[in-house]
C-alpha cells in the first residue's frame, strides 16, 4: 500500500518554493517526473521523507532528507548494462546524494557500493566505492558486451575500484583477480576446454584458465576513462599451474573506434612458461613421444593493433633445452593476414608463412555472446621452410635390465620446401558458419613439396623428390618422384576427423610407400580390417638402430583384423645384435584365432646352428579385460626383469630349441644378452640360508668371506705367500655343444622344462674339460629334475642326478679323483665375485694337496635339508706329511643334527686322528621359502644314480668314467654310512645337546703340527682324548692327553724340543697340567705345571699354571735372539688368562725396527693372524691366544687384563725385564 503526503509552499515575492514529500512504498520511476537526470527507471519502491527547496537564480533545487530504496532497477543512458535488485539508504545533502550499504546488480555483476555522488545535470560528479564480491570471466564480458576473445575463458572475478568524476564522464581505478571462490553453480557455468581443465587442475591450485592452459593465480590494476575510452593496465601477473609467470602493462582504447584503429592496443608481456607441459595439454602423450625437450621458454610479448584485429608480436628462447633443441630460439608473428613462425636451434632452420583471412562481416553483426564460440577464420596459404641437420625425433634410453646394452636414436637430416594454398568449398551464409562437410565439399590445401637430402640416421630416404601435398579434413596425400627408382607415396584417410566422427574406424586409412633403389617398403594400415607390411633389402647399418646391424632382405607381415588371421616373414642376412654375429636369420610365423605359431625360426651362426619352434595362445576373452587394467603392472614388472611371470600371467605358451651343432664362444654373447633379465635376489637365497645356518650353530661370519677368513685364522699362516689366479675371461671360453629344449607354461599355470645338453673339448684358458652333459627337466611346482649331470677333466669327475630346488630335494652327487688345488678354482667359477674368499680358500687348503673322492645324498628341502655325505682322499697329505688314509662322513639329519665321523692316519708312522660327533643345527626361517616338515621318505632317501645305471652301456668314453667309480649298491651305500656313525646314538641325544669325541695318538701329531709354521711332530709317543657334552651355548669339556718321549721342532727354537712329557687332564671345563717338561740343547729345559679353569666364573682358590724356561735359545727371526730364561704364572681362565712374571734375555739381541722394516711388519702378522708359539715357548700375546680360544665359543677376549704390550712402533715393552749383557 502506497502512502504519502505533499506539502508545498510557493513565495512569488520572494521567487523561492519549497516542498515536503513524504512517502511509504511509493513506485520508484515517479522520481523520473520530478528530476531530469540521464537515468531511466523501472521498478523499485522508495520510503522517506524528502524536503526541496529553490530560491531565485538557482537552475537546480537541493534535496534535504532521507529515503529507503529497495528493488530499485534502471538504466543510465549510454551504459552497456542496467542495474537492478538496487537496495541502498539514500541521505539527500543539497545537490548531493550519500548512498550507504547499497548493493545490487550490474548486469550479470554483484556490486556493493557507498560514497556520495551529486545530481546537478553540470556540476555532479560521482565519489562511490565499489566492489565486486565475485563474477564468472563470461558473464562480467556479456555485462560490458565484450566481443569474444580467440579462445575460451574460465574463471571467476574479484574486483574492487573507485569511480570518480563528472557524471558524463566518470574515471574508475581499482584492480582485479582472479577469485578461488565459484560464484554460479556448475551448470551455470558455459561448457568450453578452458572450464574442463580448470576443474581437472582444481587440486593443482588452478583458479582460471585460457584455452586449456590453467592458471594458479591471476591480477591486474587498471584506471579507465569513460571521457577517452582509454584503459590502462599495470601489475599484470599471472602465475601458470604447470610452472612459469607472465608480468605485463600498457593500455587499451575501448571503444567503438578503437575496433578498427590499429593503434588502439598497446600492451607488453614478458615472463616464462613451461612449455613442454603446455604442450603435454594439447597433445596428450607429448612428454613420452618427444625425445627432447624445450623446457622453459623466456619471452617478451607485445600486443598491438585494433581490437578486432590484434597483431602478437613473440621473441622467445629455451636457455635449457638440451640436444638437438639446443640454443633454441624464434620469433613468431600473429596478425590478421598472416602468421609467421621463424625459429631454429642447432639442429634446425624453419620459417612458416601461413596466410589467414577473417569474417569480419560476421564478427561485427553478432550480436549474441557465448564463450565456447571461436572467432571464424580461415586459412589461405602455407609457406614452409625446414632445414634439419641431424634432428633428433626419437631416442631409447632406459636403464632395464633387458635392454640393448646401446641406445637406440633416430636423427633426420634434409630439406623440405612446401607452398600451397587453400581451394575453399565453404562460405559464410547469413552471418552463420557453414559445417564444413568430408564428402568432397571440405576445404583443401594443395602445393608443392620438394624433398631434398632426406636421411634417417645413415639411411638415405630421398636424395632429391619433388612432388605434391594436399590436406584435408578427410585426407592428407602426399605424392613426390625423382629418379625412375625413387618415390615416396603417404595418404592417411580420418586422420583429422571431428570428435563425434572418431567414433568410427570405418574408412580410415594409412597407406606408406617408399622406393629407392633396391630399397622397398609398403606399409597399409585399416583400423579393425587389415594390416600389411613389405620391406625389402633394408641396410640395418645404415639406419643404426643400437647396436642392430645387418641387412633386412625380406619382411612381410599379412594381418586380417576381422577374421583375426594372418602371417609373417622376415629374412636378415648377416644379423648382429648386442655382440651376437650371424650369418642368417629366418622366421616365419602365423596367426589363428587365439594362436600365435612360429613356425620356423633358424639362426646360423659361423659354426652354430639353432633353430626354434613355439606357439602362443592369448588369454579368452573373459581375460583381455582385466589384463588391459592391469596393463602398467605388467609393464612395470616386465621391466624390473620378472619378463617370465609377465608371460605366464598373460597366456599359455609352448617352445622347443633344438641346437644341432654350435660353439660355445658364439653363444657367450647370446648368454650375456639373456643374462640381463636375470632376477638377481634367486643367486643370493642359499648362500645367505647356508650362512644362517653356520651361525645357528655358533660359527659367526657375515658372508662366505668372512667364514674362510675365520678358518684361516685358526690353520693357516700369512707365511703361505700364494699368488692370485685371476681366471680367463669369459671370450677365453671355447668348445662345442649341443641340445635341445622344450619348455611350456604361462596362464598362471605350471612352467615346464625339459632339456639335453652335450659339450665336448672346452677350454677356458688353461683349463680343459673333455665332456660335459645335463640331461633333465623343471618344473614351478617340483622343481628341477636332473636325469644326470656329468662333467669330465681328465679322470675328474662331476656326477649328479636326483630333484632339487622343490618341495622335495632327493640328490645324489660324486665328485670323483677331483684334485684338491682345482676346488679354489671351482668356487670362483660359480662365484666369481668372491675373490677375496677364493684367495682365502686357497691359502686354506695350500697345504693339503691328493685326489678328492665325495658322494653323497641331499634330501628335504631347501627351508630344511637333510644331507649324507662321505669324503676321502686318495693319494693325499697335510704339510708334506703323506696320508696312509683321510676320511669325512657327516649327515645332516632330518631330527636337525649334524653328525660326522673324521679319519686321518699318516702313512710314515703309526696313530691317527679320530673325531666323530653330534652338534644340534637350528635353521633360521627364510621369509622367500616355505618352510614344511617334510618326513623322510624311507624309499627315496637312496636310489641308483643314473650315471651308474648306464654303466657297461655307452661309448668308449662312457666306459671310461665309470671306470674311475666305485661299484656299490643302494644297501651298500646305506650299509657304509651307518658303520660310519655307528655309536653316536645321536636318536637319544636332547634336542641342543651336544656330543663331539676326539681320539689322537701318535702319529696323529704329526698332521696337527703339519697345519703350523712354527711346530712339528718328529716323534714319540702321545694319546690325547678330548669329549665334549653340553651345548652349544654351555659346553663342558673332558679328557685327557699324555707325552712320553716326544721330540719336537721349531724354527722359532736353535735345538729341537727332546724327551717332551707329562700328563693333562680336562675334569669339566677345568684344565689341569700334572707334569710337563721338556729338554731343548744340552742345558735348555721347560717346565709347565698347574691348574686353570675354562670361564673366569669357574676359578678356585689357587688356580695357576707355572712356566719356567732355563737357557732357551731362541732364533726368532727379526724379533728376537738369544737366550731366554723365564719364570712366569697364568692365572684367570683359558679364554681370560693373566700372565706375569719375569723374562730374562741373554747373550742376544731383540730387534726393535723401525716401522717400515720387515721385523715390525712380521710381529704384526704374528698377532694379527692369531697364531701361536710352540706349546714348548711362552706365548708373546696373552690377547692372541685368547682370541684364538674364544673364536670357537664366540666370545671377545678381554685385552685389558694384558701385562705387557706392543708399541706402535713395532717394538717389545716388558713391564718387568732384566738383561745380562
Amino acid at each position: 500500500m502506497v502512502t504519502g503526503s505533499l506539502d508545498v509552499f510557493v513565495d512569488t515575492v520572494e521567487q523561492k518554493w519549497h516542498a515536503n514529500l513524504k512517502i511509504a512504498n511509493l513506485f520508484a520511476p515517479l522520481f523520473e517526473r520530478i528530476l531530469e537526470i540521464p537515468i531511466l527507471w523501472s521498478k523499485g519502491r522508495a520510503s522517506g521523507e524528502v524536503h526541496l527547496c529553490m530560491s531565485r537564480g538557482e537552475t537546480f533545487p537541493n534535496l534535504y532528507g532521507q529515503l529507503d530504496v529497495t528493488g530499485l532497477a534502471f538504466h543510465i543512458f549510454d551504459a552497456p548494462s542496467s542495474f537492478s535488485e538496487i537496495a541502498a539508504n539514500l541521505s539527500f545533502r543539497g545537490q548531493r546524494i550519500f548512498v550507504h550499504d547499497a548493493s545490487g546488480w550490474f548486469g550479470s555483476v554483484p556490486l556493493e557500493a557507498s560514497g556520495d555522488f551529486g545530481i546537478h545535470p553540470e556540476e555532479g560528479e560521482f565519489h562511490l566505492m565499489c566492489q565486486v564480491p565475485c563474477v564468472e570471466v563470461n558473464a562480467l564480458m556479456k555485462t560490458f558486451k565484450m566481443k569474444p576473445l580467440l579462445f575460451p575463458l574460465a574463471g571467476s572475478v574479484t574486483a574492487v575500484f573507485n569511480c570518480q568524476g563528472p557524471l558524463d564522464a566518470p574515471i574508475f581505478v581499482g584492480s582485479g583477480m582472479v577469485s578461488r571462490k565459484i560464484s554460479h553453480s556448475v551448470s551455470d557455468f558455459p561448457a568450453s576446454s578452458a572450464y574442463e581443465v580448470m576443474l581437472k587442475s582444481k587440486e593443482a591450485g588452478a583458479v582460471a584458465a585460457f584455452d586449456r592452459v590453467p592458471f594458479s593465480y591471476l591480477s591486474a590494476n587498471f584506471t579507465f576513462n569513460t571521457d577517452n575510452c582509454v584503459a590502462d593496465l599495470y601489475g599484470i601477473r599471472a602465475s601458470l599451474v604447470d610452472g612459469g609467470e607472465i608480468r605485463g602493462a600498457g593500455n587499451a582504447w575501448i571503444c567503438p573506434e578503437g575496433e578498427v584503429d590499429d593503434a588502439a592496443i598497446d600492451v607488453n608481456f614478458s615472463g616464462n612458461m613451461s612449455f613442454d607441459n603446455i604442450m603435454h595439454r594439447y597433445i596428450p602423450g607429448y612428454l613420452h613421444l618427444m625425445p627432447l625437450k624445450l623446457g622453459d621458454l623466456n619471452g617478451e610479448t607485445k600486443l598491438s593493433g585494433s581490437l578486432l584485429r590484434p597483431r602478437f608480436d613473440i621473441k622467445w628462447v629455451a636457455p635449457t633445452a638440451e640436444g638437438s633443441f639446443s640454443d633454441a630460439r624464434g620469433h613468431i608473428i600473429i596478425s590478421h593476414n598472416y602468421i609467421k613462425v621463424d625459429s631454429s636451434s642447432v639442429a634446425f632452420d624453419l620459417f612458416t608463412n601461413i596466410q589467414t583471412s577473417y569474417l569480419d562481416e560476421y564478427w561485427l553483426n553478432r550480436k549474441e555472446f557465448h564463450a565456447n564460440s571461436v572467432m571464424p577464420f580461415s586459412i589461405d596459404g602455407v609457406e614452409l621452410d625446414l632445414r634439419m641437420r641431424g634432428f633428433e625425433f626419437f631416442s631409447l634410453l632406459s636403464s632395464y635390465n633387458f635392454d640393448s646394452p646401446r641406445p637406440m636414436h633416430l636423427k633426420a637430416t634434409g630439406k623440405i620446401k612446401f607452398q600451397g594454398k587453400v581451394f575453399k568449398s565453404s562460405s559464410i551464409t547469413n552471418m552463420q558458419p557453414v559445417e564444413m562437410q568430408d564428402n568432397g565439399k571440405t576445404d583443401s590445401l594443395v602445393g608443392d613439396i620438394l624433398i631434398s637430402g632426406l636421411k634417417l640416421n645413415q639411411l638415405i630416404l630421398a636424395p632429391q623428390l619433388a612432388g605434391q601435398l594436399s590436406m584435408s579434413r578427410g585426407c592428407i596425400k602426399l605424392d613426390a618422384s625423382g629418379r625412375p627408382d625413387e618415390s615416396l607415396a603417404v595418404e592417411v584417410v580420418g586422420p583429422l576427423q571431428r570428435g563425434s566422427e572418431n567414433n568410427s574406424q570405418n574408412g580410415k586409412l594409412l597407406s606408406f610407400s617408399l622406393q629407392k633403389g633396391q630399397l622397398r617398403a609398403n606399409v597399409c594400415f585399416q583400423p579393425l580390417h587389415s594390416a600389411n607390411l613389405e620391406v625389402r633389402n633394408l641396410p640395418l647399418d645404415e639406419l643404426e638402430l643400437a647396436s642392430l646391424r645387418g641387412t633386412i632382405q625380406r619382411a612381410e607381415i599379412q594381418l586380417n583384423l576381422q577374421k583375426r588371421r594372418g602371417h609373417g616373414v622376415l629374412s636378415v642376412l648377416r644379423p648382429k645384435f648386442s655382440g651376437v654375429l650371424g650369418e642368417a636369420l629366418d622366421v616365419a610365423a602365423r596367426w589363428s584365432g587365439d594362436v600365435i605359431t612360429v613356425e620356423k625360426t633358424v639362426l646360423e651362426l659361423s659354426n652354430s646352428h639353432y633353430e626354434l619352434q613355439g606357439e602362443y595362445v592369448l588369454p579368452g576373452t573373459r581375460d583381455r579385460t582385466p589384463a588391459g587394467k592391469e596393463g602398467g603392472g605388467l609393464l612395470k614388472r616386465a621391466m624390473a626383469g620378472h619378463l617370465g611371470s609377465v608371460i605366464s600371467s598373460m597366456g599359455r605358451w609352448r617352445m622347443r630349441l633344438e641346437v644341432p651343432t654350435a660353439e660355445v664362444a658364439e653363444v657367450l654373447p647370446l648368454a650375456r644378452l639373456l643374462s640381463r633379465i636375470t632376477d638377481p635376489a634367486v643367486r643370493s637365497r642359499s648362500k645367505d640360508l647356508f650362512i644362517q645356518s653356520l651361525q645357528s650353530v655358533g660359527l659367526y661370519a657375515e658372508n662366505l668371506q668372512g667364514l674362510l677368513e675365520v678358518m684361516r685364522g685358526h690353520y693357516t699362516s700369512n707365511e703361505v705367500i700364494l699368488e692370485d689366479v685371476s681366471l680367463p675371461g669369459l671370450a677365453e671360453l671355447k668348445g662345442r655343444w649341443h641340445g635341445s629344449l622344450d619348455a611350456s607354461g604361462g596362464g598362471n599355470g605350471d612352467t615346464m622344462a625339459e632339456f639335453d645338453f652335450h659339450g665336448e673339448d672346452w677350454e677356458w684358458g688353461t683349463y680343459k674339460t673333455q665332456r660335459v652333459l645335463a640331461v633333465g627337466a623343471y618344473s614351478n611346482d617340483d622343481g628341477l629334475r636332473l636325469d644326470r649331470l656329468f662333467i669330465q677333466k681328465d679322470n675328474a669327475t662331476i656326477h649328479a642326478d636326483g630333484t632339487l630346488l622343490g618341495p622335495k630335494t632327493n640328490l645324489h652327487f660324486a665328485v670323483l679323483n677331483f684334485p684338491v688345488s682345482l676346488v679354489p678354482t671351482l668356487v670362483q667359477v660359480i662365484e666369481s665375485s668372491a675373490t677375496d674368499a677364493v684367495r682365502s680358500l686357497r691359502q686354506l687348503l695350500a697345504p693339503i694337496r691328493g685326489i678328492l673322492h665325495m658322494e653323497g645324498d641331499l634330501r628335504g628341502s631347501l627351508a630344511k635339508p637333510e644331507c649324507d655325505v662321505q669324503v676321502r682322499l686318495l693319494d693325499g697329505a697335510i704339510g708334506g706329511i703323506d696320508l696312509g688314509r683321510a676320511e669325512i662322513v657327516a649327515s645332516l639329519t632330518s631330527t636337525s643334527r649334524f653328525l660326522f665321523n673324521a679319519k686321518f692316519e699318516p702313512i710314515i708312522q703309526n696313530g691317527h686322528v679320530h673325531i666323530q660327533g653330534s652338534v644340534p643345527v637350528t635353521f633360521v626361517p627364510n621369509n622367500i621359502l616355505l618352510e614344511e616338515d617334510i618326513e623322510t621318505d624311507k624309499g627315496a632317501a637312496a636310489w641308483f644314480p643314473g650315471w651308474l645305471k648306464e654303466r657297461g652301456m655307452g661309448s668308449a668314453d662312457e666306459a671310461s668314467d665309470n671306470k674311475v667309480s666305485r661299484d656299490r649298491n643302494e644297501e651298500g651305500w646305506d650299509t657304509q654310512l651307518a658303520e660310519s656313525l655307528k655309536g653316536l646314538n645321536w636318536n637319544i641325544l636332547d634336542v641342543g645337546e651336544v656330543r663331539v669325541d676326539a681320539d689322537i695318538k701318535d702319529g696323529g701329531m704329526m698332521l696337527l703340527t703339519a697345519l703350523s709354521p712354527y711346530a712339528n711332530w718328529l716323534q714319540g709317543n702321545a694319546e690325547i682324548m678330548l669329549q665334549v657334552r653340553g651345548t652349544v651355548e654351555q659346553p663342558l669339556l673332558n679328557g685327557s692327553a699324555s707325552f712320553h718321549r716326544a721330540s719336537i721342532s721349531s724354527p722359532v727354537l736353535r735345538k729341537p724340543l727332546t724327551n717332551f712329557g707329562g700328563t693333562v687332564n680336562v675334569k669339566s671345563n677345568r684344565l689341569c697340567i700334572t707334569s710337563l717338561d721338556s729338554r731343548v740343547g744340552r742345558r735348555g729345559k721347560i717346565f709347565l705345571k698347574g691348574n686353570l679353569p675354562l670361564r673366569t666364573s669357574e676359578v678356585s682358590l689357587g688356580d695357576k699354571i707355572d712356566l719356567k724356561c732355563e737357557v732357551l735359545e731362541v732364533r726368532a727371526k727379526n724379533i728376537l735372539s738369544g737366550q731366554l730364561d723365564t719364570q712366569m704364572q697364568i692365572t684367570g681362565s683359558i679364554l681370560e688368562p693373566n700372565i706375569s712374571g719375569i723374562l730374562k734375555l741373554s747373550h742376544g739381541e731383540a730387534y726393535l725396527p723401525h716401522d717400515k722394516g720387515s721385523g715390525a711388519a712380521h710381529f704384526n702378522r704374528l698377532a694379527s693372524n692369531q697364531s701361536q708359539l710352540p706349546s714348548s715357548g711362552v706365548k708373546f700375546n696373552h690377547a692372541v691366544a685368547s682370541r684364538y680360544v674364544s673364536r670357537f665359543f664366540s666370545s671377545e677376549p678381554a685385552t685389558s687384563w694384558a701385562k705387557f704390550t706392543q708399541s706402535p712402533g713395532g717394538t717389545l715393552v716388558f713391564h718387568k725385564f732384566q738383561c745380562d749383557m
